[in-house]
């Protein structure tokens, strides 16, 4: 056998040898022709080749390599002036240069150099030696100690193996395993294919292609198109390659200038070039040929992750103790970046702690993952034709394609269910949640947020990405970092297991209640799965609030959880619960709404049009946000100074007896809400929604929701309910029986009153019966603070019958409980505190009644407590006092009008209270009511308009006789023109008397008589009876009538022929005065009648009795 001897100098130099700048040739043309180097011929002869002194290559040698002085020189220098040799040498110096390497490498001298020079290391890894058989295979020693160059601490020997490897990798064909195993993959993928056929066989050596790395570089650019045992080669080389960029050949001739550029004082070996230039592959300086390799590169560490250095030097520790090889074969070289990456993410998110040089390079894997998207090949063919049609302008880079496909699917635009899973799981294996720096899209469009409200904050844990999402609405957020965040969030939002922070804390709880699978690394794509965060994080959720404390999540994780919530409230895209039920609806209804917050408002605007699963799903959602105010995100955003300011911030959303909401709905009509008029509508908008079902008040719908079962069948929203219950209270009240509303419903269905009599846009009911009338009489009022409901009061008279029944209920509601008044309690907030702070709600107005006359009681104030009063006296419905008193006198006096409460759905004007003012004189009333009846005697002379019958009666009296006079003296005019002959009306003059009949019974409901004569009556009758005051005195006025003061003496005899008036007008004469009450009566149908009735029964009792006596005569006469 003829062996070529290599002469080999002892001294080996680092390897590191940088050329001048040389772009890469085009790709290279075969070499001539020429006979390979024998090899494989019988001879005992033993030839010695210097290389400098070939006769074919000595000239080229010398001028390109004059330094060299060896053959392995020569060749280093040869192997890195140019990947195509045929560029510096002749045809024929080339083909005997690749001849010579080709003999050294397969005919297994290389290896025992190396055993030369390593022989020490060699006898450490003794599986380097010779393969399992015992027979020596050519490369097997290069091949071996390489992958142990970890472990190798002899530098002489590992700077020699990196040097002959570089050789060695240079070509596929000095690589006998892989020219059997891949020689089929070259044939089919034209990886070797020239101009006179398909190469790959050694015994065509005229057919060589001596361009360094060709066939390997495309072999490797298709490593998903290989065969197992090809793919297996290609992937050990790869491995193989890693330690030093030297190795790869195409990639080292293609960085060379690259490298000079970005990594010059960086040291190669232990794969720091490639880092280094990894780190630079963005960077717009980086040349496309060396961006092109660097791609290849990382692709081929997707499908192997040994095939960086750097990251199996760093990891291997951990990769060995968590198992991250598992289910893979002991000899397997294909265990892909995705697998390891997954198992480590795993291992921290079970609390294990990493090296920190591990988690480094975890992360710069991570972030290789989401700036190019080619290195994930599934998601290139899943996602083609999205990629073609819509991300096709995005850059060859690919730096922000994963971003383009995230905003098709973030943006509802058609994308295939199998591109949306690759799309999902490279966000997982990237786990772009944890830290915000593996998005190099994200990182360069927040940077200045980050360094601005997030500069204190360490990355990673997903800290940084929370700092980001509490200030998503925030002015300093950019509109690029927003749209980067929302589409990472997107897909975040649909896996619960990337929010670090909420499954370590929720990782039991999920298990517990959701069924939520315990391996975070686990990859199954089943869109059912329910350890996806679609299903899991509502289910959370859910359980929140449980009733059930064992269905109760852990204090930590429902922390957890209402933070997860919080942050994602404004934007439906981030709940994939209500978005996927509600595609249509929002594409039909909301496609308008896209600001913060906008598509949720709408969603639950038009709640009533929902259906299925969509309505199910806003309903929730809105129940949730009612108990929890942080899930309105237009709350947050516009009311945070109004709840500092008026609600003590968050305090008051925890506490047991209010709610933040409650707080805001109870201040915004305060003064110092008038600044934040966003805050005032979002409070109001909330309050709109919470109509259409009672269980968006959460309160309410605990403290009634028994009564509802019981009293309101299938009430269609919480309108009805209000009013069904609210009927109900009214009930009891009215027939003064025991509640069948509890306590508890009544307390929080008094805070919805208030709410409805606020505003007319919460009250349904009342808008539409009343909207003609609005628009007639109110057009000009602004709603809210109660002015459209008494603008409407204010017109009664005038509205029309079904507006007036209703306004008539709201006004039993207020005055039956004066708290529900918004209007009476804006206007006397001051003198309720000063006067009647110890006063029940029920009592308010009586308290304010009996102090409106204090010289420092509030004008506004006195004027609403007055309108009120008058109101009360129109129905005795109105006055809860009045019925209370004098429930056994009405219906003993006035059986009639008192059974029209039951029917008459407006008030009676004043009927029953002039019903049982004739029973005063007579001294029948019981003591509550008749003290009860001298009360509204005496406010009505001091203001008529509290007498609804004077007021409608004598109204032409009044315009003529006593248009000067104000409220306090109209009645006392009446009376004296009546006295004078003067009133024209003569039903005016009946009800007058009456008035003057009723004073009669005691002095202190005459006012004028009561402050003339105050002096006497404590003089002469202090001593008296509670009504026999006034004859007391008139019999001191006829007694003594010098003792009276003049001004009591000339007022009792003035009031004695007031007295003589009324009583001819009250008491019948004549039968012609018995005709003239009867006609003017307006119960002369009734007393016509009775009167009908006693004549017939006469009649009828005279012609049986005539009949008896006639009988008796003719029998007496017999």
């Amino acid at each position: 056998m003829v062996v070529i001897v290599v002469e080999v100098v002892s001294g080996i130099g680092s390897g590191d040898n940088k050329s001048n700048d040389i772009q890469p040739p085009p790709p290279p043309q075969p070499p001539q022709q020429h006979a390979p180097l024998a090899v494989g011929k019988s001879s005992s002869s033993k030839v010695t080749v210097r290389l400098a002194e070939e006769e074919d290559c000595k000239e080229d040698i010398r001028r390109t390599c004059k330094d060299a002085r060896n053959n392995f020189a020569i060749l280093e220098c040869l192997q890195n002036e140019r990947r195509d040799l045929r560029e510096v040498l002749n045809d024929k110096c080339n083909h005997f240069v690749w001849g010579y390497k080709m003999n050294l490498t397969q005919s297994g001298r290389i290896e025992e150099l190396a055993r030369d020079v390593c022989e020490n290391e060699l006898q450490q890894h003794s599986e380097c030696m010779q393969s399992g058989s015992g027979s020596k295979i050519p490369g097997h020693t290069i091949s071996c100690m390489t992958e142990q160059l970890d472990h190798i601490k002899d530098e002489r020997c590992r700077q020699y193996l990196l040097r002959l490897a570089a050789i060695v990798f240079s070509d596929y064909r000095y690589i006998k395993s892989m020219v059997e195993d891949c020689r089929d993959d070259i044939d089919r993928l034209q990886c070797g294919r020239l101009r006179s056929g398909a190469v790959g066989q050694q015994q065509e050596g005229s057919q060589v292609n001596h361009s360094q790395g060709y066939t390997i570089e495309c072999l490797t650019t298709q490593v998903h198109k290989l065969t197992p045992q090809c793919q297996k080669e290609i992937l050990r080389l790869a491995e193989l390659q890693s330690d030093d960029f030297h190795l790869d050949r195409p990639l080292f001739f293609a960085c060379r200038d690259d490298r000079e550029k970005f990594c010059e004082n960086i040291r190669s070996g232990d794969g720091r070039v490639y880092r280094c230039l990894m780190k630079h592959k963005m960077d717009r300086r980086m040349s496309k040929e060396c961006s092109d390799q660097l791609t290849r590169r990382q692709q081929l560490t997707v499908q192997d992750y040994k095939a960086n250095r750097g990251l199996v030097r760093a990891c291997r520790a951990a990769i060995t103790k968590y198992q991250c090889r598992r289910h893979s074969a002991d000899d397997s070289h294909q265990v892909k970046l995705s697998k390891i990456l997954l198992c480590l993410e795993k291992a921290v998110r079970d609390g294990e702690v990493l090296d920190g040089s591990c988690r480094e390079e975890m992360l710069e894997h991570r972030k290789q993952l989401m700036a190019d998207h080619q290195l994930s090949p599934n998601l290139v063919s899943a996602c083609n034709k999205e990629l073609t049609e819509n991300c096709a302008r995005v850059g060859e880079t690919g730096e922000r394609t994963l971003h383009c496909l995230m905003k098709l699917a973030r943006s509802r635009k058609t994308i295939s269910e199998q591109c949306w899973m690759e799309l999902e799981m490279v966000v997982k294996e990237t786990d772009a949640g944890e830290d915000w720096r593996v998005d190099p899209v994200l990182h360069e469009a927040c940077l200045s947020v980050v360094e601005s409200a997030c500069k204190d904050i360490r990355g990673g844990n997903a800290r940084v990405m929370r700092c980001l999402m509490r200030h998503l609405s925030s002015p300093e957020m950019p509109d690029t970092c927003e749209a980067a965040l929302l589409e990472i969030q997107y897909f975040i939002s649909r896996d619960w297991k990337l929010d670090p922070q909420l499954h370590t804390a929720c990782f039991n709880d999920a298990s517990r209640l959701c069924h939520a699978k315990r391996d975070w690394a686990d990859t199954t794509q089943n869109s059912n799965n329910p350890q996806r965060g679609a299903q899991v994080l509502p289910c959370l959720f859910r359980h929140a609030y449980h009733p059930k404390d064992t269905l109760r999540l852990d204090p930590v994780c429902l922390q957890e959880v209402q933070r997860v919530m919080h942050e994602r409230a404004a934007y439906v895209e981030l709940h994939p619960e209500i978005e996927m039920a509600c595609m249509e609806p929002l594409a039909r209804l909301c496609s308008h709404d896209t600001g913060p917050g906008e598509e949720m408002r709408c969603l639950q605007t038009n709640l009533e049009s929902l259906e299925g699963e969509c309505r199910s799903a806003v309903t929730n959602y809105t129940e949730a946000e009612a108990k929890d105010s942080k899930l309105n995100s237009q709350l947050t955003i516009h009311c945070s100074k109004a709840i500092t300011q008026m609600c003590g911030g968050d305090s008051q959303s925890s506490g047991d007896d209010d709610t933040l909401m409650d707080c805001l709905i109870r201040h915004k009509n305060v003064e110092a809400m008038r600044p934040y008029k966003k805050c005032r509508a979002v409070i109001e908008d909330f309050q709109l929604v919470a109509l259409k079902d009672y269980t968006f008040s959460p309160k309410f719908k605990e403290a009634c929701q028994g009564d509802v079962a019981t009293l309101c069948s299938k009430p269609k929203n919480k309108a009805d309910v209000v009013e069904c219950l609210s009927a109900a209270v009214r009930e009891a009240v009215l027939k003064q029986t025991s509640h069948q509303v509890s306590r508890e419903c009544r307390q929080q269905l008094r805070q919805q009153l208030i709410q409805r009599h606020e505003n007319i846009k919460f009250d349904p009911a009342l808008q539409k019966g009343c909207a003609k009338d609005i628009s007639s009489f109110c057009a000009s009022v602004t709603s809210g603070r109660g002015a459209v409901l008494e603008c409407l009061r204010n017109h009664r008279a005038q509205l029309s019958s079904p507006c007036h029944g209703l306004i008539f209920v709201r006004e039993q509601e207020e005055l039956q409980d004066p708290g529900t008044d918004v209007v009476l309690m804006s206007a006397c907030r001051q003198m309720r505190q000063l006067f009647c702070h110890d006063s029940d709600s029920d009592q308010l107005l009586y308290c304010l009644r009996d102090n409106k006359d204090q010289p420092n009681f509030n004008s506004n104030c006195r004027l609403v407590v007055v309108r009120r009063l008058v109101e009360q006296t129109t129905d005795a419905r109105l006055d809860p006092q009045l019925l209370n008193s004098c429930r056994k006198d009405l219906g003993k006096f006035c059986s009639k009008h008192f059974d029209k409460l039951n029917t008459n759905a407006t008030e009676l004007n004043g009927v029953l209270t002039e019903c049982l003012r004739k029973q005063l004189p007579s001294r029948k009333l019981s003591l509550s009511c008749r003290k009860k009846m001298l009360l509204i005697t005496r406010s009505s002379a001091l203001n008529y308009k509290m007498d609804p019958v004077l007021t409608q009666i004598c109204s032409n009296d009044m315009k003529v006789l006593c248009a000067d006079e104000t409220e306090s003296h109209m009645e006392e005019c009446l009376k004296l023109a009546l006295e004078q002959g003067r009133i024209k009306e003569e039903g005016c003059s009946i009800h007058l008397a009456h008035i003057i009949e009723s004073q009669r019974a005691d002095i202190h409901s005459d006012p004028l008589l009561n402050k003339a004569c105050g002096i006497d009556d404590n003089k002469f009758c202090s001593n008296k009876e509670e009504g026999y005051h006034l004859a007391c005195l008139m019999d001191v006025l006829d007694r003594n009538p010098q003792g009276l003061q003049a001004e009591c003496r000339e007022t009792l005899r003035k009031r004695r022929e007031m007295y003589n008036t009324a009583m001819k007008l009250t008491n019948i004469a004549s039968i012609g005065e018995l005709v003239g009450h009867v006609s003017r009566s307006s119960e002369r149908t009734y007393l016509l009648l009775v009167l009908a009735s006693v004549v017939g029964i006469i009649f009828i009792g005279g012609l049986f009795c005539g009949r008896a006596t006639k009988r008796y005569k003719i029998l007496k006469n017999r």
